[in-house]
């Protein structure tokens, strides 16, 4: 099982990963790529149960990716999105095109502490498609995630912990 795992994880999920928050853009080409993940996870949960989850039982998905311990591919761009960004916000990426887009706020005086504004900035946008574009998503994420940790202080571990945990258990988090 172990030898299965590493490769599939060496040979087919770095490909489908390589570069991912760039191409998959469409509803299409990621259920495409969720498809190929799925259908592993399938023949993995057969191998160490001895049951296929197909008719009768039909398991859904989100179940066999827990009964042998992977995670959603959506789940694994989110975290490296919101990883960029911070990378970027730290200066440890030199990236002026996005760092152009982050807008910092800062706290007013006047504003009671639990309406406090979020960290970042996000720019109005008039359509879905513009509000789901791969830079929003991130900067809703990194939001998400910097009301629980300060991302100046904090190390690149501790805001992948934070990150991981909340997109693994919320699926709707950004």
């Amino acid at each position: 099982m172990k030898a299965l795992r590493v490769l599939y994880e060496a040979w087919v999920k770095s490909h489908l990963e390589y570069n991912s928050f760039i191409q998959l853009q469409t509803k299409l080409n990621i259920k495409m790529v969720e498809l190929i993940q799925n259908k592993f996870i399938w023949f993995l949960y057969f191998k160490l149960y001895g049951v296929y989850p197909g008719y009768p039982l039909l398991y859904p998905t989100l179940f066999l990716l827990g009964m042998v311990g992977y995670s959603k591919m959506k789940t694994g761009r989110e975290i490296c999105f919101a990883k960029y960004i911070f990378k970027v916000l730290r200066g440890k990426i030199d990236n002026p095109y996005i760092l152009r887009e982050l807008k910092l706020r800062a706290p007013n005086n006047a504003i009671e502490r639990r309406r406090r504004p979020r960290l970042l900035a996000l720019p109005c946008t008039r359509t879905n498609l513009l509000r789901n574009v791969t830079l929003m998503r991130a900067l809703r994420a990194v939001n998400a995630v910097a009301d629980q940790i300060d991302l100046f202080s904090c190390t690149l571990n501790e805001f992948t912990k934070i990150v991981s945990t909340n997109a693994s258990y919320d699926p709707d988090w950004v």
